[in-house]
C-alpha cells in the first residue's frame, strides 16, 4: 500500500590545529520499493580540508591572505523510481463466454527482480582564497560525478508500444540501465569594495557543466528518446554524446527555382513521372534539408543533432548598496549558449505560428516577412488556362536565401517537421529582482528592556526585465522546449517590516 524509507548514519569529525581537517561518514538506506535482497543501499564519504594560510612557511609569504584546499569524496543513492516497480501488477477485465461476462485478472506490467539502488559517485576539489581580510573572497570548486545502474523505463523498439507521449502508450519495465557522467566547475567571486558610510557587497557566481550518456546496459537501445506533446522525436539522447539534444533536420535554405529541385537530392514528395503540382508535389519555396548521410534522398535516416538545451554556462549576480538608512540591491542571471525549441512555431491541430500552412490560425509576424516569395521568371508569358504559379518552369523564389518556406495549406513537403528553423538561440540576461528600501531605525525604545524598534520600507519589481535574440516570450525554459509555456510575470511588491 505505501513504501518505507529507513536511513542509519554515523559519521566522525578530526581537526589538527585548525590546520587539517577530515571528515568520515557512513549512510546505510534501506527502501521498501525495492525487492527482499536489494533494498540496502551503503554511501561512505570521506573530506579533507587544510588551511594553508595556518602555515608558517606559507603565512611568512602570503601575509593576511587565507589560502585553503578541499578534496571529497562520497556516494550517494537514489530509489526515486515509484512504490511498486519491483512487483507485478495485476489488472482486471472481463471475457465473454456464450451469453456469460466474466470477469479477469492478468499481469499488467513486466518487473526486474533485480532492481536496486542508483549510485552516484563525486570527487569535488576546492580552493579557497581571502584577501585584503576578506574583502575579496575567491572560491573555485571542480566536480567530477558518475551515475551508475539509472533507475530508469528500458529503452525499447516502437513496435513494443512504448515509446510516444506518456499519455498514449504502455509501461516499459523499469531497471537499472544506464550510466552519465558530469563534471564542471564553479566559481564564486564575493567582494565588497566599499566599507565606509556608502557600502557594496556584490556577490558573482558561474557555473559550467558538461554531462555524458556514458552506457546503457541491459536493454538494446542505443539512445534515450524524448518525445513532444504526442508521439513526434523531438530529442535523442546517444551512448557518448550529451543528454537531450534536440533531434531533426538541418534546412540549408529554400528550393529557389526548378533547377535547383532537379539539383538537389530528392525528397519523399519528389515525382517519380517529373509532372509537378504545388499542392501535391515538392515545389519551388520548399525547405530544402541536408542530405546527412549523402544517399541522395532526404528521409528519416538524415535527422541529426541540431542542438543542446543545455547551456555552456549559467551565471547569478547579486549587488548591495547601502547609504546610510538607503540599500538598494540588484540580482541579475542568465545562461548562455543553450537551444530552446520554439515548439509554439511547430506545432498545433493546424500548424504552429510559424507553420505557413495553416488559413486559420495567426502566424508569427517574422515568419511572415521572411515568408519564400514567389514570382513569375516570365511575368509576360501567357496562358491558355492557368497562371503562372501553376507553372514550375516559370517560377522562383525573390528573397533568395531565406529558411522559411512558401505558404501552403497542403504542405506536401512536410515544411513543418522538426528542423533547425525552430531552434532558437535561448542564452539570456535577465534582470530578476530590484528591492529598494530604507529603514527608520530607533523608533521607540522600552525603557525597562532597553530593546528598540525600527521599522523598513521597500519595494520591489521581479522580472525587471530580459535581453535575449529568443523569438518566443520567454527564453527561461527548464526543459528547453517551449510549448506555449505561461511566462514568468512581473511583480511589484509594496512592503512593510517591524524590526523589534
Amino acid at each position: 500500500t505505501s513504501y518505507n524509507d529507513t536511513k542509519i548514519t554515523s559519521g566522525a569529525n578530526y581537526s589538527y590545529k585548525g590546520k587539517y581537517l577530515l571528515t568520515a561518514t557512513f549512510r546505510a538506506d534501506g527502501s521498501t520499493k525495492f525487492a527482499p535482497g536489494n533494498q540496502w543501499g551503503y554511501f561512505p564519504s570521506i573530506s579533507a580540508g587544510w588551511s594553508l594560510s595556518n602555515e608558517p612557511f606559507i603565512k611568512d609569504a602570503v601575509g593576511n591572505t587565507e589560502i585553503r584546499l578541499r578534496a571529497s569524496w562520497g556516494m550517494s543513492g537514489n530509489n526515486n523510481i515509484g512504490n511498486y516497480s519491483s512487483i507485478a501488477a495485476i489488472g482486471t477485465g472481463t471475457v465473454p463466454f456464450g451469453s456469460t461476462i466474466f470477469p479477469t485478472a492478468y499481469e499488467s506490467s513486466f518487473v526486474d527482480a533485480g532492481l536496486s539502488w542508483e549510485t552516484t559517485k563525486q570527487t569535488n576539489i576546492g580552493l579557497d582564497l581571502g584577501f585584503f581580510e576578506d574583502r575579496l573572497n575567491l572560491t573555485v570548486d571542480a566536480y567530477y560525478k558518475r551515475s551508475d545502474d539509472m533507475l530508469m523505463s528500458m529503452q525499447l523498439p516502437s513496435y513494443m508500444g512504448t515509446q510516444g507521449n506518456g499519455s498514449s502508450v504502455l509501461s516499459a519495465p523499469k531497471g537499472n540501465f544506464g550510466s552519465i557522467e558530469n563534471k564542471g566547475l564553479e566559481i564564486t567571486l564575493d567582494a565588497h569594495p566599499f566599507t565606509g558610510d556608502f557600502q557594496w557587497d556584490s556577490n558573482f557566481q558561474v557555473s559550467f557543466n558538461r554531462n555524458t550518456l556514458k552506457a546503457l546496459s541491459g536493454t538494446t537501445a542505443a539512445s534515450i528518446v524524448g518525445y513532444g506533446q504526442w508521439s513526434d522525436v523531438v530529442c535523442v539522447s546517444e551512448i557518448g554524446k550529451p543528454l537531450y539534444n534536440f533531434y531533426g533536420y538541418i534546412v540549408e535554405g529554400v528550393y529557389e527555382s526548378l533547377e535547383d529541385i532537379e539539383n538537389s537530392p530528392k525528397t519523399a514528395k519528389h515525382p517519380e513521372n517529373g509532372v509537378y503540382n504545388r499542392s501535391n508535389t515538392v515545389w519551388v519555396g520548399d525547405l530544402k534539408y541536408k542530405d546527412i548521410n549523402q544517399d541522395g534522398v532526404i528521409n528519416d535516416q538524415d535527422r541529426t543533432d541540431i542542438g543542446s538545451p543545455l547551456p555552456k554556462f549559467t551565471f547569478g549576480w547579486n549587488n548591495t548598496f547601502r547609504y546610510k538608512g538607503f540599500d538598494l540591491n540588484i540580482f541579475l542571471n542568465g545562461s548562455y549558449g543553450n537551444k530552446v525549441l520554439n515548439y509554439s512555431l511547430m506545432n498545433g491541430p493546424s500548424g504552429g505560428l510559424a507553420s505557413m500552412r495553416s488559413a486559420w490560425v495567426n502566424q508569427n509576424a517574422s515568419a511572415v516577412k521572411d515568408r519564400a516569395q514567389l514570382v513569375p521568371i516570365d511575368p509576360d508569358k501567357v496562358y491558355e488556362s492557368g497562371s503562372w504559379f501553376d507553372d514550375i518552369t516559370n517560377v522562383k523564389v525573390e528573397n533568395s536565401g531565406t529558411k522559411t518556406p512558401r505558404p501552403t495549406l497542403s504542405d506536401p513537403n512536410d515544411n513543418d517537421r522538426l528542423s533547425t528553423r525552430y531552434i532558437e538561440d535561448g542564452s539570456y540576461l535577465r534582470i530578476k529582482n530590484i528591492t529598494l528600501g530604507y529603514t527608520f531605525p530607533k523608533l521607540f525604545k522600552d525603557k525597562k528592556t532597553e530593546r528598540t524598534a525600527g521599522l523598513n520600507v521597500f519595494a520591489t519589481v521581479q522580472n525587471v526585465a530580459t535581453i535575449s535574440a529568443y523569438d518566443g516570450i520567454d527564453p527561461e525554459v527548464y526543459s528547453g522546449i517551449d510549448n506555449n509555456l505561461y511566462p514568468r510575470p512581473r511583480t511589484y511588491i509594496l512592503g512593510v517590516k517591524f524590526n523589534f
